[in-house]
């Protein structure tokens, strides 16, 4: 999901105001932001606008927050898109600021989400190419909302990976079963530890459990993400998706290949609480 957010979106991430909760779900992690660069002098303005009618005790901890924009959003350099803004300002009769964000949607094929009432209505008529929504539209910003979140991962590949679970599990119980029985089945079978790492190291030498792994090393980086999200999951973390996501997205280059595979344990759970 790709969306274009105009100033009077952005700035609701550094200062209270109507709309904010909705304006951070366009903060999602599966969300790619795009704006001009000019979002960066807009948002300073607002800030110091703010400043002046006492809205805020000091601007500069907020002008710091606006100059590190770019570390969540793509910008576009204005020069890229003076011509196409200026386009659709001319025949609109609308101010060109506006429509640079309008021009930034239509480059990069994105959303345009905006507080702004009329500019929906403008991008309707002059630029019917590009889709705009307001932070008050409830279904539009469910939507983003929920592709913040989204899986990469197919549905079809988490199926392929419990079931090689599945039988790495069957291939583990199996030599369980067969190394280390008892004799006698009138009483509980007792494992030693040392008994436990030679089946252990039996097992991983399996075709079912080289499969596993080889599996895993062919996802891409999100794949991986997105499987460790569902083990967090299965494991009946008491949390929120997005949380899960963020957390994992941290977590996934700290894991190593064999980390994520030993999670399958959880894969099957987790997709029942998060997928049904």
């Amino acid at each position: 999901m790709r969306v274009t957010v105009d100033a009077s979106v952005a700035v609701k991430w550094f200062v209270e105001e109507d709309g904010r909760r909705e304006a951070f779900t366009l903060t999602g992690p599966r969300i790619e932001r795009h704006a001009p660069d000019l979002i960066l002098p807009e948002c300073a303005n607002v800030i110091w606008k703010k400043h002046r009618r006492g809205e805020i005790a000091s601007a500069q901890a907020f002008v710091d927050e606006v100059a590190r924009i770019s570390e969540g959003v793509a910008l576009v350099p204005g020069a890229e898109l003076v011509r196409d803004a200026a386009e659709i300002a001319l025949r609109a009769g609308h101010a060109v600021y506006d429509c640079f964000y309008i021009a930034c949607a239509r480059l990069t094929d994105s959303i345009l989400v905006t507080s702004d009432r009329r500019l929906p209505k403008i991008v309707t008529r002059w630029a019917p190419a590009v889709t705009a929504v307001t932070l008050e539209d409830e279904k539009a910003m469910a939507r983003i909302e929920a592709a913040g979140v989204r899986f990469i991962i197919s549905p079809a590949k988490v199926e392929e990976l419990i079931e090689a679970w599945d039988r790495f599990m069957a291939t583990w119980d199996s030599v369980l079963e067969d190394t280390f029985s008892s004799a006698s089945t009138e009483r509980p079978r007792i494992i030693s530890h040392e008994h436990r790492d030679i089946a252990k190291n039996l097992v991983q030498t399996s075709p079912a459990y080289r499969r596993l792994v080889e599996m895993v090393q062919n996802l891409d980086h999100q794949e991986r993400v997105d499987l460790i999200v569902l083990a967090w999951a299965g494991r009946g973390e008491r949390t929120t998706r997005r949380h899960l996501l963020d957390r994992a997205l941290h977590m996934v280059d700290e894991l190593d290949i064999i980390d994520i595979v030993h999670l399958g344990v959880d894969w099957r759970e987790g997709r029942a609480r998060l997928v049904g």
